[in-house]
């Protein structure tokens, strides 16, 4: 059902939104392939700077994420460059919930690799988020270059279940994940054949973490006319800075929430409801900003 409803929905996304403001274009090797990414960095990099890295969703492009998520806006007023790596097939290898083998870990690994020695990129502070599918990889990476990556984030997207997954992680793991409840894609409340629901998701890393203590925040409802309302939960334990973050956007779509592009009417027609009261980019800057790699040696 995801793979049907998702090529019905590429007619539009395919068209992408017109990038105004184009990042830097730049190709790297892997396995006999060459791979592309964008880098786009704030004025002033004459001091080493956070670098996050945001991947898109299922048959979506590099160029859409930058423009859908907005991202540069608020990661460059705060000294954050990031960069939006091109999935094969406009896709990433989360297992068999996708039909790619690419070899994307290992493109991710020489990216950072790259980028850090082309740019003045602070390897203490390297994150990893996503939309949808690009989620769902911001996931497998926590499994696999978590040593690294500091902190990791999920918009829209689930961990995907894979038997042959070997998860390497010897450090507590800071997570934030999003999500709207009527998400008609990757569902908030049940699980299916290729992902978990975003419930056992990101409880999956509040287990490893053993953080034991919750906070819960109802978000001031503002924006009513959007039909929306937003939950935050802070998971956390004693004597550890570590935490998980989720934002359940009660009604909320299948979207990069907070974003002025799911205004649009297509978008609430295919995706479903836009939230007002949160940004999805600001959060996870904001998120990612706590932590450095070093904090976990």
């Amino acid at each position: 059902m995801y793979k049907i409803f998702i090529f019905f929905i590429s007619l539009f996304l395919l068209g992408g939104a017109e990038d105004k403001m184009a990042p830097k274009k730049d190709k790297i090797n892997i396995d006999g392939k060459k791979r592309e990414y964008y880098v786009s960095l704030p004025e002033d990099t004459s001091k080493p700077i956070p670098l996050i890295i945001n991947f898109h969703g299922f048959l979506d492009s590099a160029i859409n994420q930058k423009e859908s998520s907005q991202m540069d806006n608020y990661a460059h007023q705060n000294g954050v460059g990031v960069v939006y790596p091109e999935g094969v097939k406009r896709s990433w290898n989360v297992g068999k919930a996708i039909l790619n083998n690419e070899n994307d870990i290992g493109f991710v690994n020489a990216l950072i690799d790259s980028v850090s020695s082309k740019y003045n990129i602070d390897s203490d502070r390297i994150y990893a988020c996503g939309f949808s599918n690009g989620g769902t990889f911001s996931y497998e990476l926590i499994c696999s270059l978590s040593n690294k990556i500091a902190a990791f984030g999920s918009v829209g997207g689930n961990f995907s279940i894979n038997e042959k997954r070997v998860c390497n992680i010897d450090r507590e793991i800071p997570l934030i994940h999003i999500h709207g409840t009527k998400d008609r894609l990757q569902k908030y409340n049940k699980s299916d054949r290729d992902f978990l629901s975003t419930i056992e998701s990101f409880n999956f890393f509040v287990k490893y973490n053993q953080l034991d203590k919750t906070i819960v925040e109802n978000i001031t409802d503002v924006h009513k006319k959007d039909r929306t309302t937003v939950e935050k939960y802070t998971f956390y334990k004693k004597n550890s800075d570590t935490k998980v973050i989720h934002f359940k956007v009660v009604n909320g779509g299948h979207l990069w929430l907070g974003s002025p592009l799911g205004d649009r009417f297509l978008e609430r027609l295919l995706f479903g409801r836009n939230n007002h009261e949160i940004n999805s980019s600001k959060e996870l800057v904001d998120f990612f900003l706590k932590y450095k790699l070093s904090d976990f040696n």
